[in-house]
């Protein structure tokens, strides 16, 4: 086997290409490893902040429904009546309190309590096993001594009042003992007076259904008071332990947490063993508890498995892993046409050079390789360059030598040579088509004075402004040609009558009449016009051209201008 530069070329690069996939797989993966769990970790904290305002936006709703209620109890207060009289209308008041419940089924209770009578129940509807019933008569209990009734009295009017969580202790079961609940209250004020309060009882279990109901499976939702008793908890029986003579604190199992509870962080996120001892990444946060800033708060915390962040780790490593062999497969076929890549560019130049000997476009040249290819393929495409330019100078000098050869170099109007050739032609196609032409010949009055009295510059001014008057005058479609000095030709073809040549004509002469413009300065010019018709006064150019110069000077020898 022939060691060629190509295949050695082609197996130092086979090498460095399957090395350099593995290194950037092995770097890839674990940057992308580390990006997903931080990722999982900053998404995990974000859905819990979220819950957490949430959570707040809940207890304001319960906070406005309890202020709805205290201001329709106010409407129904005899500011006149004492105590327990005040009560206009307790039926109105247990319908709104009923309407209230069956609008909220996470509400347990409402109770209208007075300021006065040792807080005495005076309206009170509750939920039951029995559906929604009022309590009347000597069922209403006093409640002076409860934190709901004394703490709303002291905090004044319009503040809202929030309980700490805990079980409710009152009532048998079938008015929800037992269970977790918080009570929001707030005073009724009647004239600057303090009447009472409205207290709602609400279910938490209930309350904090509603958020987290819309959580996906693998989440789980945590919930711990100001001191880190579990409130909520994926495993029910670590939840309210202080209620069941047993304190279960967060931060003894998650010591992380203690940095909230003790305010020396304000939300953490961590990986702690689950209930079912599978690792998960769990994020807590504090939020405010109440509406006064009285220092109690929450701990709000969401869970989620490690397990489904390390299988979209596992995914990644799969399409790493793909990528990787696309690498490594295309570095093989590289290598295996590194010997085509090599001499491709000779190739190139080889194909070019044939191309541009026989006058064919080639395709592009290598020029922007930095070695000795480059160089030449350089060198080549200036050289090609060099000659194109050459050949375009000598075909725009043909070019100009043939548009002199046919053209007035100082008007730019045809010459005789071109105008001749025009006219066999126009008249070949009046033959054809039976429309008769037009031959105008023009010749200036006393143009040599001008030049021997002005200067041939002055001449020649006249002379081109002489030119741009006849092509205004005449159509565009006719040919303005300059025969020799002030000698002027317009050919009109396709006019349909005498009549309308003897107009054409007369145009022109008028636009003889305004002094023509000469560098600044108006001079009068006057032109001699002859007309001849095809085929009426001639059958051929010659004798056409022939019969329109006599008719010019006809014009010129009667001293006038005029046309005939």
């Amino acid at each position: 086997m022939r060691w060629t530069i190509g295949f050695r070329l082609g197996f130092l690069l086979a090498c460095f290409s399957l090395g350099a996939a593995l290194l950037v797989g092995y770097f890839t993966f674990a940057a992308g490893r580390d990006m997903l769990n931080d990722r999982a970790r900053s998404t995990l904290l974000a859905t819990t902040q979220i819950l957490t305002q949430h959570l707040q936006t809940g207890f304001g709703s319960v906070a406005r429904d309890t202020s709805l209620l205290a201001s329709l109890v106010a409407q129904t207060q005899d500011r006149d009546a004492p105590g327990a009289a005040q009560v206009l209308d307790k039926d109105r008041l247990a319908s709104a309190f009923r309407a209230m419940l069956t609008a909220r089924p996470a509400y347990l209770q409402i109770r209208w309590i007075s300021a006065q009578d040792h807080g005495l129940e005076l309206v009170r509807v509750e939920r039951s096993d029995r559906g929604l019933v009022r309590i009347e008569g000597d069922a209403l209990q006093e409640k002076a001594h409860f934190p709901f009734v004394f703490e709303t009295l002291k905090l004044g009017a319009n503040a809202i009042y929030m309980s700490e969580f805990g079980l409710n202790h009152e009532g048998g079961m079938d008015q929800g003992a037992g269970q977790p609940v918080f009570n929001m209250a707030t005073s009724v004020v009647q004239g600057g007076r303090v009447l009472g309060v409205v207290v709602i009882r609400v279910a938490a279990d209930g309350f904090f259904a509603n958020f987290s109901a819309g959580l996906p499976m693998p989440y789980a939702f945590y919930l711990t008071n100001r001191w880190g008793d579990f409130l909520v908890h994926a495993d029910r029986q670590q939840a309210y332990g202080f209620d069941r003579g047993q304190r279960i604190l967060a931060q003894d199992r998650m010591p992380e947490i203690g940095q909230i509870v003790e305010g020396h962080r304000r939300q953490v996120v961590m990986e702690h063993p689950g209930i079912d001892g599978n690792p998960q990444a769990l994020a807590f946060v504090r939020m405010p508890l109440g509406f006064q800033e009285d220092g109690r708060f929450l701990v709000v915390g969401l869970s989620q498995p490690m397990a489904v962040i390390q299988s979209e780790v596992v995914g990644l490593g799969y399409s790493i892993l793909k990528v990787l062999l696309v690498l490594c497969l295309a570095g093989l076929l590289l290598a295996a046409w590194v010997s085509r890549v090599v001499t491709g560019p000779l190739q190139s130049m080889v194909r070019a050079t044939r191309a541009f000997s026989q006058g064919r476009a080639h395709g592009a040249l290598p020029v922007h390789r930095h070695d000795e290819l480059g160089d030449l393929a350089r060198s080549f495409s200036d050289m090609e360059q060099q000659i194109g330019l050459q050949m375009a100078e000598l075909n725009a000098s043909r070019d100009a030598m043939t548009h002199l050869a046919y053209h007035d170099a100082l008007t730019g109007l045809p010459n005789r040579r071109m105008f001749e050739q025009q006219l066999a032609q126009a008249l070949e196609m009046a033959r054809r088509s039976g429309r008769p032409c037009a031959l105008l010949f023009v010749d200036l009055d006393d143009f040599k004075p001008i030049n021997d009295n002005l200067g041939h510059a002055v001449g020649d001014a006249v002379l081109k402004a002489t030119a741009r008057t006849i092509r205004g005058a005449v159509r565009q479609v006719d040919t303005v040609a300059r025969l020799a000095g002030d000698e002027f030709t317009v050919l009109c073809e396709n006019v349909d009558s005498d009549a309308a040549a003897e107009q054409i004509a007369h145009k022109l002469q008028l636009a003889f009449e305004p002094p023509l413009d000469i560098h600044g300065k108006p001079y009068a010019v006057r032109a001699s016009i002859g007309l001849s018709m095809f085929p009426r006064d001639a059958q051929d150019a010659h004798t056409l051209l022939a019969s329109a110069d006599a008719a010019m000077y006809r014009v010129k020898m009667s001293r006038r201008n005029g046309i005939a």
